[in-house]
Parts: C-alpha cells; structure tokens; sequence
C-alpha cells in the first residue's frame, strides 16, 4: 500500500492566508537570501522586492 507524502504548505509571502496550491507550477517566485518564496500574484512579488525587510 502506497502512503501518500505529507508536503509542507507554501503561503503567499505577502498575502499569508493565501496557500499556494501548486508551489511546483507556480510562477511569482523569487530566492531571497537563499530561500524561495512564492506569491499569489505578480503584484505582490512586486511588494516584496521594493522592501523586502515590511514582510520578512
């Protein structure tokens, strides 16, 4: 019997209710200081690059 993995959830880094369902297809994405964050949308990718130290 196959077991299914348990994969950690990824969150929006801006938006942090908001889960991002397929972290593998999605494309807002950007390393930052070594760790890949993931974004609901281009604009909230935009956010975080003119001032990353709001979010972190």
């Amino acid at each position: 019997m196959a077991t299914k993995t348990q994969t950690k959830k990824v969150h929006c880094g801006i938006c942090r209710d908001w889960e991002i369902k397929n972290p593998e297809r999605c494309s807002n994405t950007l390393i930052h200081k070594r760790k890949r964050l993931y974004f609901c949308t281009r604009k909230c990718k935009e956010r975080f690059m003119k001032s990353p130290e709001k979010f972190l």
